[in-house]
C-alpha cells in the first residue's frame, strides 16, 4: 500500500504557487507548532521576511534611496512582526494585504519608467513572502479549527 500523505516533491518553482500548502507540511507544523525552532517554523519564517525588509528599508531611508517616511512603514512592519510571532492571524492578513499593495505600487511605478526587471523582482518577492504569510495563516486556521472540535 503506497502512503498517500507523503509530500510530493517539489519543482524548483514551486515557490511562484504561494496558495500551495502541502497538506502533510501543514500537518507537521501544527503538530510541532510549539516545538520547532523558530527558522523552521512559518510563524519564524514571516517574521523573518519582515525583519528582513524591515532592514532592507531601514538602510534604503538611511542611504537616501528612500525618502524618510519609508521608516514608518517599517514601524507597520514591526508590529505585524510581533504579532505574526504571536499568532495572530489578522496579522497575517494584514500582512498579505500590505505587502501587495506595497509590491503593485512597485510594479505600477515599474512600468512608468524603464525598470521592468524591477517589476520581475517585485513579482518575485511578493511570491516568496506571501507564501510565508499565508502559509502562517492556513496553520493558525487549522489549529483554530481543532482546538474549536476539542471544545464541542
Amino acid at each position: 500500500m503506497t502512503d498517500t500523505s507523503k509530500t510530493p516533491k517539489k519543482r524548483s518553482w514551486s515557490w511562484l504557487l504561494w496558495w500551495q500548502v502541502y497538506q502533510s507540511e501543514l500537518e507537521e507544523q501544527v503538530a510541532k507548532y510549539e516545538t520547532l525552532s523558530f527558522f523552521r517554523s512559518m510563524r519564524g519564517v514571516s517574521v523573518c521576511c519582515l525583519l528582513f525588509s524591515i532592514a532592507v528599508t531601514g538602510a534604503f531611508a538611511y542611504f537616501g534611496v528612500f525618502d524618510i517616511t519609508a521608516l514608518a512603514d517599517a514601524a507597520l512592519f514591526a508590529v505585524l512582526a510581533l504579532f505574526i510571532y504571536l499568532g495572530h492571524r489578522w496579522a497575517m492578513i494584514a500582512a498579505m494585504i500590505l505587502w501587495t499593495f506595497e509590491k503593485g505600487i512597485g510594479v505600477v511605478s515599474g512600468f512608468e519608467g524603464t525598470r521592468s526587471p524591477n517589476v520581475v523582482m517585485h513579482v518575485v518577492w511578493w511570491c516568496i513572502y506571501m507564501h510565508a504569510f499565508y502559509f502562517s495563516f492556513r496553520i493558525e486556521q487549522e489549529r483554530k479549527r481543532r482546538a474549536a472540535s476539542l471544545a464541542s
